[in-house]
């Protein structure tokens, strides 16, 4: 028990071995990254409007989003060791150039009229492929970077962009489309994809400082070493009971609404204008969680994540439980599950960048965008098979409720708010040890 505690302890401490940052370097970063999204949600729009327009098969449009999240799946356990033993600045601007790089060879084939779909369908392969490793690369420079007390507020305000460009790209995208051809569309994205590119280049990330920690491998660790110890991590720490149940949570929210556009029209008598509408509301409820986040600078805390958990899942069951047509009671649940989603979103990545050794975070965060993602395309089916034989109500009933006992069960069987005290104890040492 006295080596378990000792293992413990040291790991924390190397979670604030690194007290060198760059806040003004990565504010540079994240804007050219902030650019570089921009430009590949323009491009992704267009491309999903094009293989639309020349192929009308819900196959194909379905093909490009399998194509494009599994590279991620498969390669993002992987990837996220080698961010932890490579230099993650070369890793995202190999990524980024090499984006470019495809872009450009399908420029070409539009250029000399060959492409064909299976050309674009590689294209997209080929971006999740590099996006996988530059994932765990790009979210684990934070903490190298940002001082602790200002993380939270530095992806509040992330989420906030991110949520704005969401929103923002289609649009441009669409208006795009109408005066251009995609040939020159994808040239966004080359430029966007540069941008970023000479943005990071010239900005120094701090080296990461490690310590000897006692049962791990430290000194130049095999790849396998490295690999397993991810989930020995997770599990010692106890962070296996919340990072697997707020997957389940992902489970529970996101096939709805997948489902939503058929639960508007058929249940609700509603149309596009009434979708639109709700979409926007969770994007404006989104939008409204992160500036909170931003200004008020939240500490991240599993019982705050937990509590915006148990939020959204009552915002979610005010929505299915909305009168026929009764939209505006929609409107008031799609808000809270907005600003409670961005609540989670920011509280989990924050309160992971701040808690877990900088050496160890690419693994985890793929780990962890792993099991999210792996599992929400078999959720989908699953569910979609489900509503061909039970009403889309019942359904939209069904998940809110079993969300409220997935809270419950995170609370008081998994006890995961002990997570907080556990976290408050490492800074109490090292400041300590600092001075």
């Amino acid at each position: 028990m006295e080596a378990s505690e000792s293992k413990i302890s040291s790991l924390e401490d190397q979670g604030h071995s690194n007290t060198t940052t760059n806040l003004p370097g990565y504010i540079v970063i994240w804007v050219g990254q902030l650019i570089s999204l921009l430009g590949s949600g323009i491009v992704q729009f267009a491309i999903i409007w094009w293989l639309t327009n020349e192929t009308g098969s819900t196959l194909i449009l379905a093909t490009a989003t399998f194509v494009g999240l599994v590279p991620m799946v498969l390669i993002g356990p992987f990837s996220g060791v080698l961010a932890d033993r490579w230099n993650r600045k070369k890793i995202m601007l190999v990524t980024d150039f090499s984006q470019a790089i495809a872009t450009l060879g399908l420029i070409f084939l539009f250029w000399i009229e060959v492409v064909e779909i299976w050309h674009v369908l590689v294209l997209i392969a080929i971006r999740g492929t590099f996006q996988a490793f530059q994932m765990p690369a790009s979210v684990s420079i934070v903490p190298q970077m940002v001082p602790k007390d200002q993380i939270s507020r530095i992806n509040g305000f992330g989420q906030f962009f991110n949520n704005f460009i969401f929103i923002l790209s289609p649009i441009l995208g669409a208006i795009l489309l109408e005066i251009s051809t995609i040939s020159v569309i994808l040239w966004i994205d080359v430029v966007t994809f540069l941008i970023a590119f000479i943005f990071l280049i010239f900005v120094t990330i701090p080296p990461i400082i490690k310590k000897v920690t006692d049962g791990m491998e430290t000194d130049s660790p095999s790849f396998r070493t490295q690999f397993f110890e991810t989930f020995d991590y997770l599990k010692t720490h106890g962070w296996l009971p919340l990072i697997i149940g707020f997957t389940f949570g992902n489970i529970l929210i996101n096939p709805l609404f997948s489902l939503l556009p058929l639960y508007v029209k058929d249940f609700h008598l509603g149309g596009a204008f009434e979708l639109a509408l709700i979409l926007g509301t969770f994007q404006a409820g989104s939008l409204l969680g992160s500036v909170v986040i931003a200004i008020r600078n939240f500490k991240p805390r599993v019982n705050i994540i937990v509590g915006s958990t148990f939020l959204a899942f009552i915002g979610l069951l005010i929505v299915s439980l909305a009168p026929p047509g009764v939209f505006e009671i929609i409107l008031i649940g799609s808000l809270i599950v907005g600003f409670s989603v961005a609540m989670i979103d920011v509280g989990i990545i924050s309160l992971l960048q701040i808690t877990i050794p900088p050496e160890l975070q690419g693994r985890i965060f793929s780990v962890t965008f792993t099991l999210v993602k792996s599992i929400l395309p078999v959720a989908l089916l699953f569910v979609g098979g489900i509503a061909e034989f039970i009403e889309l109500q019942v359904i939209y009933i069904i998940s809110p409720l079993l969300g409220i006992l997935l809270v419950g069960y995170l609370v008081f069987i998994a006890n995961v708010s002990a997570l907080d005290t556990k976290f408050t104890e490492p800074e109490e040492v090292t400041t300590t040890a600092l001075i």
